[in-house]
């Protein structure tokens, strides 16, 4: 596959116009003409940094020894982060925002829906940065594909110079941001009395996503067998998941709010196991009857992925439930103030 530079550049620019005009449709207040523009500028140059730094983290710095101070300006496309240029655009929402003295955690809310728009458009064109976006069926469990298959078409999947067909991760990416986008309209009058929410919630349903799909990727930022990407979108739902039971714990006495952060944390170390488990099998199977080592070592890779899937939508529904009870605890609500 090659990289065709201005069809990346084209989807994720009508991406960033939608996502801005979304936003624009959503800001009333005079001063949003100052805030609109701010959040593009300062959220692409926030976005930037931030992308090259997590990249360089993901990779622990192993760029820095072979490009020297090159390592942090160089514009190959896979040495960049999603995570890390998402969080930066975000970072410069919320500064542009407080520079145009608008209530920041009501900005994001705002911004739920359009960020969603600007994730969905930029997955999508990463179809077009070589194996970027693209996965391999096996990783599904499924056999190859060919030409003439049913699943031999695109967007679903993508045909090279030597007439294999590749699994089209980003497009399942770019479908479950838009239904995150989704998520974020219908929810948008939900949290009115608890700023913020509505942003946190469905970041936690994006990384929630991530968190399957980044495993199906065939180019990813990956150091001792860890997928970066994988974990830094893991660990905002446990951070999520942790303040949550934290707001809980003012009003429930005991222990019991910190088992909403224990089963998240369980659910993300079984995500690992399982993951270790399916590249290094074979101490599992030793301890297995013949008949369903067999069986397992045929269906290793489709097992695998449901139980990844499984313990993914796991961790989801324990960080929403918990934020659930932490806000009718007062949560992020207006007017709250903590116990002494």
């Amino acid at each position: 596959m090659e990289t065709i530079l201005s069809a990346f550049l084209g989807i994720a620019g009508a991406g960033l116009l939608i996502g801005t005009l979304l936003l624009l449709l959503q800001t009333r207040e005079t001063k949003r003409f100052a805030f609109i523009p701010a959040s593009l500028i300062l959220g692409l140059a926030l976005g930037f940094v931030l992308s090259k730094a997590f990249y360089l983290l993901g990779t622990l710095g192993n760029p820095i020894s072979i490009y020297g101070l090159q390592a942090f300006w160089r514009l190959e496309p896979p040495e960049f982060s999603f995570f890390g240029g998402a969080l930066g655009y975000v970072l410069g929402v919320m500064l542009s925002a407080r520079l145009n003295g608008l209530n920041v955690r009501e900005a994001l809310d705002r911004f739920a829906l359009p960020g969603c728009v600007i994730v969905a458009f930029f997955r999508f064109a990463t179809l077009y940065l070589a194996e970027i976006g693209l996965g391999e069926f096996a990783r599904l469990g499924l056999p190859e594909v060919e030409e003439g298959s049913a699943l031999a078409f695109f967007p679903l999947s993508v045909e090279d110079g030597w007439g294999g067909w590749w699994l089209a991760v980003a497009t399942p990416e770019a479908l479950a941001a838009l239904l995150c986008g989704l998520y974020a309209w219908l929810n948008r009058q939900r949290f009115t009395e608890a700023p913020g929410q509505l942003f946190a919630r469905t970041c936690v349903l994006l990384c929630a996503c991530q968190v399957f799909l980044e495993l199906l990727h065939s180019t990813s930022i990956i150091s001792y067998f860890v997928h970066a990407e994988q974990l830094w979108c893991a660990l905002y739902i446990l951070v999520f998941t942790l303040c949550a039971a934290r707001a809980l714990s003012r009003r429930e006495k005991g222990f019991r709010p910190w088992l909403w952060p224990i089963a998240a944390f369980v659910s993300i170390a079984l995500n690992g196991v399982i993951q270790f488990l399916t590249d290094k099998p074979y101490g599992l199977l030793d301890l297995l009857p013949e008949g369903a080592a067999n069986w397992l070592s045929e269906n290793l890779a489709a097992v695998s992925i449901l139980l990844i899937l499984l313990c993914t939508a796991a961790l989801a529904i324990i960080a929403l439930q918990a934020a659930n009870r932490a806000v009718k605890a007062g949560w992020m609500r207006r007017g709250t103030r903590k116990p002494n």
